[in-house]
């Protein structure tokens, strides 16, 4: 009886998983990590800033359109809901890496990449 309830605590605990993405990131010196843009449904984003150094992060709607959500000092946590087809811009404009910590839920098929803004 108790191995099957440890299954069953593990497969609870992975299904559970499976409804976020869960990720460091490092946005190097000059560059500009971009997460979302041309999916199908919303998704929401808890970052935490766990290095040493502010970011910016900005958001492009899907209409093409930018709004400053703000300067993201370490330390600071923020959950930060995005629309269908919406993108969330982290700029570093610090001459460190800057390190965060981001939990991803709803439309998880985003993609990723980092740029020189």
């Amino acid at each position: 009886m108790k191995t099957k309830l440890s299954v069953l605590s593990l497969f609870i605990m992975i299904l559970t998983g499976c409804n976020r993405l869960e990720s460091g990131l490092t946005v190097q010196p000059g560059k500009q990590f971009e997460l979302g843009g041309n999916q199908n449904g919303s998704f929401t984003v808890k970052t935490k800033n766990i290095g040493d150094v502010a970011v910016l992060i900005t958001e492009r709607q899907a209409t093409g359109q930018t709004i400053a959500l703000g300067k993201f000092v370490p330390g600071q946590q923020q959950t930060i809901r995005f629309a269908a087809g919406s993108s969330v811009l982290i700029d570093n404009s610090s001459t460190s890496a800057a390190q965060l910590k981001l939990i991803v839920t709803g439309d998880k098929n985003l993609s990723m990449r980092e740029k020189t803004p």
